[in-house]
């Protein structure tokens, strides 16, 4: 935090500053947000659970861990009040 706080006293005051704070603003921070529609990864991860993949499998297919393909399939059940792995949305027209 101290260097961060360093760089901003050493950065150029001015209109340049502001432009870039401007543009950080508007592109907003972090991912993107996708609400209650599936984030391209769940997507991915959506169609193999849905072939009949287990958690490990598809974890080894995507490379992750077993643990974050088990946050993506409740994350991707819960978005699409699928009731099981079955009825998971298989393609992006599905979800």
């Amino acid at each position: 935090m101290r260097a961060r706080g360093t760089l901003r006293e050493l950065a150029p005051s001015g209109p340049s500053r502001a432009l870039a704070a401007d543009a950080a603003d508007a592109r907003g921070r972090g991912r993107p947000a996708y609400g209650d529609a599936l984030s391209p990864r769940e997507q991915e991860v959506a169609a193999l659970a849905a072939g009949g993949l287990t958690n490990r499998e598809i974890a080894g297919a995507l490379h992750l861990s077993p643990r974050t393909v088990e946050q993506h399939v409740y994350r991707i059940m819960r978005k699409t009040h699928a009731v099981s792995r079955r009825h998971l949305p298989t393609s992006r027209a599905d979800s």
